[in-house]
């Protein structure tokens, strides 16, 4: 019998795999070659070799033709590992050191970025993006993505301190995409993909600001979600 997922069966799913997957980024996906990933996973997916990410799993027999609407649940962003307490180290002043509610706020950009670049990509392509609680989850067509970027690394974060000092980098950081996707009516996990990317190395110090990190990290985030959109074109013959 095929159940309806809800959104708080997505979160727990979720959460478990988090675990998993943080270990699962560090240790393997962010320095590992593909071909020494393992092939199947616990729960049964597939590795699929030869793609553009670090890691890309499968459900075998998923046909991603099925989904022409796709919901994207609770976008998770996570900063590596002491990123705010080795920022606050190298602060010369006290205020240039990040806040919580600084760190939680780039938190939330990022977040906020991924769903609206994603939903910019696919809808541009033709696919429609909807709000997973007024969705009818009834229906065969509904792909749910379950989105989180891990690993997050701002080089300069820009804590808009007063004054007239300016912060040079050659890029703005790096980031993980942890990402699953599920059928929305059976609930099934029908893959995952786990990605590490650095914005590219200018070769020579330039200013870092907000505007240059967000605008390097959306060309990031629309990487991805231009990926996604050429799995889902291929799927369905375009």
């Amino acid at each position: 019998m095929k159940v309806n997922v809800h959104t708080t069966q997505l979160r727990t799913i979720a959460r478990s795999a988090m675990l998993v997957a943080t270990v699962f980024v560090l240790a393997a996906c962010a320095s590992t070659p593909n071909e020494d990933l393992p092939e199947v996973t616990d729960e049964g997916l597939e590795l699929v070799k030869g793609t553009k990410t670090s890691a890309l799993y499968v459900l075998p027999g998923a046909d991603l033709a099925e989904f022409n609407r796709l919901a994207i649940i609770d976008v998770d962003v996570a900063f590596r590992k002491n990123w705010r307490r080795d920022q606050n180290q190298d602060a010369r002043r006290l205020s240039n050191k990040v806040s919580q509610e600084e760190a939680d706020d780039i938190k939330r950009a990022v977040a906020d970025d991924f769903e609206r670049i994603f939903t910019e990509e696919l809808t541009e392509a033709g696919y429609k993006v909807v709000d997973y609680e007024g969705a009818n989850n009834s229906a065969q067509d509904l792909l749910v993505l379950r989105p989180a970027i891990v690993n997050l690394d701002v080089s300069a974060p820009d804590t808009m301190s007063p004054g007239r000092s300016r912060t040079f980098t050659t890029s703005m950081g790096s980031m993980t995409l942890y990402m699953e996707f599920y059928d929305a009516v059976s609930s099934s996990l029908l893959g995952r993909v786990v990605d590490a990317e650095t914005a590219p190395d200018l070769g020579s110090m330039q200013i870092s600001n907000s505007v240059t990190n967000k605008a390097d990290a959306d060309r990031i985030l629309r990487k991805w979600a231009r990926i996604l959109v050429g799995k889902l074109d291929a799927a369905h013959g375009k």
